[in-house]
């Protein structure tokens, strides 16, 4: 089980080369993963990157609930598949984004990683206030969830 967490910045060099950040990859190496899934969020302008244990778990989750025999579940799962790619640790421990999903989530120099729990994602510094509430939001939907288990 993967506990990704944290907020990290980091650089995108000219090449679309990303360092994930030393926890994951401590984290992915001692799985033994050495690619991820990616799926590029463009209502939310993210990248989504999962481990390929847990893209497993979600594929069979959603494939779980389709008919593949019914034309509409086939077309919904074939854009769903068709918009996850794999991307390679490399030895340096970077992982190589294609420009055109840097520029659907609007990265250019600075990334920022979010820690996800069992995935991470990237963004771009500025964008991630559109995926946040604010404080007093935030507080209210913990204490609405988590009740009288919020300890913190």
């Amino acid at each position: 089980m993967y506990k990704f967490l944290s907020k990290i910045e980091a650089k995108v060099d000219n090449k679309g080369r990303l360092f994930v950040p030393a926890a994951y990859r401590r984290m992915l190496e001692a799985a033994g993963e050495t690619s991820l899934c990616l799926r590029v969020d463009p209502i939310a302008k993210c990248a989504k990157l999962y481990p390929n244990s847990e893209w497993e778990k979600i594929d069979a989750q959603f494939t779980s609930k389709l008919n593949m025999w019914n034309k509409d579940d086939q077309r919904l799962y074939r854009q769903f598949a068709s918009s996850v790619e794999q991307v390679d640790i490399d030895a340096s421990g970077r992982v190589l984004i294609q420009k055109k999903h840097l520029d659907v989530i609007g990265v250019e120099t600075e990334a920022l990683f979010v820690g996800m729990g069992s995935y991470f994602e990237i963004w771009k510094a500025e964008n991630l206030e559109d995926g946040m509430m604010s404080d007093e939001d935030f507080s209210a939907a913990l204490q609405e969830k988590m009740g009288s288990l919020l300890t913190f």
